[in-house]
């Protein structure tokens, strides 16, 4: 939660624009598995979009969110606890945004895998 504390600061501090400039280096951050900490930047990075959806509207966010999906699918069946509950927290968040059934036909589009998997374990989150 240290982290969180400055980039809630930068997070209310930055334009829309910057926002939306940030999403594609984000999600190229999700990408990196690399090396033995990854899991904890994919923590910190699900932690934090919440943060950055909540600012921009629906209309902002659809462009980038399927970029995202190959990382949320890895962190929700990760056996690291913290960082499945951030990635559980940014799918809620997504769902509350775009619409259950929004969110279900994006990812239904981008990784069938993924869709089943958050139909079972988190049903409320995507429609039927």
């Amino acid at each position: 939660t240290s982290l969180l504390v400055p980039v809630k600061a930068v997070v209310s501090t930055q334009s829309t624009g910057e926002l939306i400039k940030m999403l594609p280096k984000i999600s190229g951050a999700t990408r990196k598995r690399n090396f033995e900490h990854h899991k904890h930047l994919l923590e910190t990075v699900y932690k934090c979009l919440p943060m950055i959806f909540r600012r921009l509207t629906k209309n902002k966010v659809k462009p980038f969110i399927n970029d995202f999906f190959d990382g949320l699918y890895y962190a929700l069946k990760s056996d690291m606890n913290l960082l499945r509950a951030a990635a559980v927290e940014c799918l809620q968040s997504l769902s509350l945004l775009l619409g259950p059934n929004i969110l279900g036909g994006r990812i239904e589009m981008t990784n069938y895998d993924m869709l089943m998997y958050v139909k079972s374990a988190y049903p409320e989150t995507v429609g039927s």
